[in-house]
């Protein structure tokens, strides 16, 4: 994948440098920022400073949100904040900017509108974008050069360590490289946008139509906690042909990134990591749409049935779950005029269409679960808690013409360890008294596998080797009142294989040929899934 720069190298415009501060009504329908303000102060030229401001009665203080994003009941109490602003514009993502800071009762409002907005000011202006509102805590009466310095420490706070936050990096098929970064914390709002060089008119309709899946991915997730990567994979890949976003919003946090070559999620909660990374290689071996949910629904089952084994945390696979999906469907339409299509989908020249349900009809991935690891008895420290899965699946093809060879492995692998109840099987309350000490300690090691090669002649599948194993083994410790009194080891190991290459030969009449092929779709088709 190709570096995405973040670096953010700001052009100034007039007026840019001179720090501007306001006090003012804070109101839903607050006169656009170009409004004239109800009185002014201007500090003389010899300071660095140049004052703007706007008294009131009363005002909003720095909001706080809730795990849920919505502003916190303590953020109705009324005082006469002080307002300063970084780079001040009578225009009207200034207004809006505002707006966000001042009038928005939720993580989602706040930043409503201002990727779009980011990404017009680039365009119209030609100059990189640098710009914050914030509400110090400052009073006024203090004098501009104070109120200008609490905003910049305010400011430093919100850069470095924001409540929440999205950046966006774009790499378009020019090499050009275009950044945009929204951070929001109670004190305030803070953008900055730039590009390596001015937009052309088609890089801007590209990353105007890329900022409104933006926006709608920023929503989903900020409003509804859902993930909403479909808005942002149909970006056109004749302008745009990388992309890496980053959403944090409290201790959650979400990376995706999408090239010409693969596409990553990676969840970050306080219950543990979720990594997917799904290739766009051997594109013309996927399924239809059909065969794939199928597939999809395969993989689900498998993580049901790891998560159950396992213990895991429901929150953490029900995310697991829709990530998996997610990722499974960006940029595989079966429509082939769809601009979101980053890979041809062309077969290998020996492909035997026919053979298509032996595979699983997916995009080549690697899926790993973190769960987070505890310690719950405060007796035996060595004991963790934790849940940890691994899957994957990976295609490769060799030859030329009408012979050739495909081989599709799928591998998955569970370790995890859980207390349970001596007798009644619920979760322990373990304690420092020997009477919490009743109870089992399950560790599960599993690893499972499926390979499945396909060998063509004359454009026909005419020979297969599925081989599956699996060693799973489970131990279990059982503890009465803090003593051993059990100890047990369940160990399954197995391997299958199933070989249809005994009658693959060159000299096949045609009819022995068929017979064969279709022998090996009848026995194998569905089959490989794990």
């Amino acid at each position: 994948m190709s570096t995405i720069s973040t670096s953010l190298n700001t052009v100034v415009s007039p007026g840019v440098g001179q720090a501007q501060i306001q006090t003012q009504n804070v109101n839903p329908q607050l006169a656009p920022a170009s409004s004239a303000p109800a009185s002014t102060s201007v500090v003389p030229p010899a300071s660095s400073y140049q004052v703007n401001l706007r008294s009131s009665a009363s005002g909003t203080v720095g909001q706080t949100y809730n795990q849920a994003g919505v502003v916190s009941a303590s953020a109705s109490a009324t005082v006469a904040p002080t307002a300063w602003w970084e780079n001040k514009g009578d225009d009207h993502f200034s207004y809006l900017l505002e707006q966000n800071a001042v009038s928005a009762t939720t993580t989602a409002g706040r930043f409503n509108g201002l990727a779009s907005g980011l990404i017009e000011r680039l365009h119209v202006t030609g100059a990189n974008v640098k710009q914050a509102y914030i509400t110090t805590s400052v009073d006024a009466d203090a004098g501009s050069k104070a109120v200008a310095e609490a905003g910049q420490v305010s400011l430093s706070d919100l850069r470095d360590r924001p409540d929440q936050s999205l950046g966006l990096s774009v790499k378009l098929a020019s090499g050009q490289k275009v950044s945009l970064s929204i951070k929001s914390n109670a004190g305030g709002l803070s953008v900055e946008a730039s590009s390596d060089t001015e937009l052309s008119e088609t890089d801007s309709k590209a990353l105007e139509k890329l900022a409104a899946g933006l926006e709608a991915a920023a929503q989903s997730y900020f409003g509804e906690q859902k993930i909403n990567l479909n808005a942002l994979s149909g970006f056109d890949t004749s302008v745009v042909s990388s992309l890496e976003l980053n959403i944090k919003s409290g201790d959650r946090q979400v990376d995706f990134r999408i090239d010409q070559s693969h596409h990553q999620l990676k969840l970050t909660s306080p219950s543990g990591v979720i990594d997917i990374d799904v290739k766009h290689d051997n594109a013309g071996l996927r399924g239809n749409a059909t065969q794939r949910e199928q597939a999809i629904q395969q993989f689900l089952g498998q993580i049901d049935s790891a998560a159950k084994r396992g213990h895991a945390d429901e929150g953490l696979i029900a995310q697991y779950k829709e990530a998996f999906s997610a990722v499974q469907k960006i940029n595989t339409t079966d429509d082939a005029d769809n601009l979101s299509a980053l890979t041809p989908a062309k077969a290998p020249s020996f492909w035997d269409a026919g053979a298509g349900s032996l595979l699983t009809g997916l995009a080549d991935f690697d899926a790993k679960i973190t769960g987070e690891t505890t310690t719950p008895n405060p007796l035996r420290l060595q004991e963790n808690d934790y849940f940890n899965f691994q899957t994957s699946q990976k295609t490769t093809q060799e030859g030329q013409l009408s012979s050739g060879k495909i081989s599709q492995k799928l591998e998955s692998s569970l370790s995890a360890a859980f207390h349970l109840e001596l007798k009644s099987g619920k979760k322990p309350e373990l304690g420092e008294s020997k009477n919490s000490q009743n109870y089992r300690y399950f560790k599960v090691d599993d690893h499972e596998s499926s390979k499945l090669e396909l060998g063509f002649e004359k454009n026909q599948l005419n020979s297969a080797r599925l081989e599956k194993s699996h060693d799973r083994n489970l131990s279990i410790s059982s503890y009465e009142f803090g003593k051993l009194i059990d100890s047990t080891t369940v160990p399954d190991k197995q391997t299958t294989v199933i070989d249809f290459s005994a009658n693959a030969t060159r000299d096949n009449t045609a009819t022995e040929q068929a017979l064969q092929r279709q022998r090996i779709i009848t026995g194998l088709s569905g089959t490989i899934f794990l």
